[in-house]
């Protein structure tokens, strides 16, 4: 029988996401891993098997949360307000160390294009996701006459995942965060999606 792992792994996994989310993939080492995730070696191979299997599990982790936090908006607000909120609680109402981090996925995608196509297939998909999360919501918003028919939803949150992309970029070259609101609000107002 194997014996059980000794760490409490869910925060095993949070303190990996969190160095993965700053340092990327390729520049975390498996030694840098144990000591944030305060485990042993045996541990980690025992519980998550291959830095790349680890990486994964947090890219599916970052993303799903992602995906949840905008369900959970859609729940109490215009979906008008899902991009504004959106970038509020990742951006905006967040430290500048943590919004300086840009997004994993978005990371993700940057540094491994070329390097590893299934590890930027997974973050695409997570991407695509969210935006598919957007969509939907623009568009039940669009059929009962809420929301403008200018660009059909489908292009709204292509749109406002293109502009997401370019804030994580943005964030990451330490813009204030005045310039980051700015840049959200006008952005948002050009789509018709002002707060």
């Amino acid at each position: 029988m194997a014996r059980p792992p000794e760490f409490d792994r869910t925060k095993a996994l949070e303190a990996a996401m969190k160095l993965f989310w700053i340092r990327g993939f390729t520049a975390t080492s498996l030694p840098d891993l144990l000591e944030a995730m305060g485990i042993a070696r045996s541990s980690f191979y025992a519980s998550f098997r291959t830095k790349r299997d680890l990486f994964t599990e947090c890219l599916e982790l970052f993303g799903d949360r992602t995906l949840a936090m905008i369900n959970e908006d859609n729940r109490s607000l215009h979906p008008r307000d899902l991009p504004h909120a959106f970038f509020e609680s990742t951006i905006l109402n967040v430290s500048k160390h943590r919004a300086g981090r840009g997004c994993m996925m978005v990371n993700t995608i940057l540094e491994l294009a070329n390097a590893d196509p299934a590890l930027n297939e997974l973050a695409t998909q997570k991407l695509y996701a969210v935006e598919q999360a957007f969509a939907g919501a623009f568009s039940l918003a669009q059929k009962s006459g809420d929301m403008d028919t200018t660009y059909t939803s489908k292009q709204l949150a292509s749109l406002v995942m293109t502009i997401n992309l370019g804030l994580r970029v943005q964030s990451r070259q330490n813009k204030s965060r005045e310039e980051l609101q700015s840049i959200i609000e006008r952005s948002l107002f050009a789509l018709g999606l002002a707060a």
